[in-house]
């Protein structure tokens, strides 16, 4: 494990594209025991422990020195170009929530199954999706109707409750973007943020 100023050793260098002066982010897969795989999801999650400048390279190895670290930085983890946070334009942050397109909280920082107000975690849509870095989020959860708008199924007989009004759980912002996930900030909760939780992104309609 190591820390800020601490030395490592890199298995790639020149060869690999790796030059002195290089900043990458350190970052490491997080399997997730508890959320269930679906068709267009697998459960992990992307952790990252903080990031390292190059100090020397040579054809396949580097040594780097730890330049800032959330997290204990551990044989094994991975690197990623470091690039700056792009502002993003105040435009993209308005419009209203999606509620016909969901999307849902599938994992917290660390296999954490819960958040708040500062919390990050993943959501199971992204760029794919025509989700950007800045938009706001809604996360929300649905109820259920009352006994009286209880519907039989035609198909198979059984009982099936009707959608009853949506619970705001708190707002967020989405920060980073993938193809099929998108890393999002909780900034405001009224309660404990669980995975499993709906999200509703701002969009700006014609």
């Amino acid at each position: 494990m190591f820390g800020p100023g601490e030395p490592i050793v890199i298995n790639a260098g020149t060869t690999q594209g790796i030059q002195k002066g290089q900043q990458y982010f350190v970052r490491r897969y997080v399997r997730d025991h508890f959320t269930p795989e679906s068709a267009d999801f697998v459960p992990h999650g992307v952790h990252t422990a903080g990031w390292i400048t190059i100090v020397d390279a040579r054809a396949d190895k580097a040594v780097a020195t730890v330049t800032h670290a959330c997290d204990g930085i551990l044989v094994g983890d991975y690197l990623e170009p470091y690039a700056e946070p792009v502002a993003t334009p105040p435009a993209s942050l308005g419009g209203a929530p999606d509620f016909d397109h969901p999307a849902r909280l599938v994992m917290g920082d660390e296999k954490r199954q819960t958040g708040a107000a500062g919390s990050l975690m993943l959501m199971n849509r992204g760029s794919d999706h025509e989700v950007r870095a800045g938009q706001t989020i809604t996360i929300y959860r649905e109820t259920t109707g009352s006994a009286a708008y209880h519907q039989m199924s035609t198909d198979s007989g059984k009982k099936k409750e009707s959608t009853g009004p949506v619970l705001e759980v708190g707002r967020g912002t989405v920060l980073n973007v993938r193809p099929q996930t998108s890393l999002i900030r909780i900034d405001w909760s009224r309660q404990a943020v669980f995975v499993g939780d709906l999200v509703a992104v701002h969009r700006i309609t014609p």
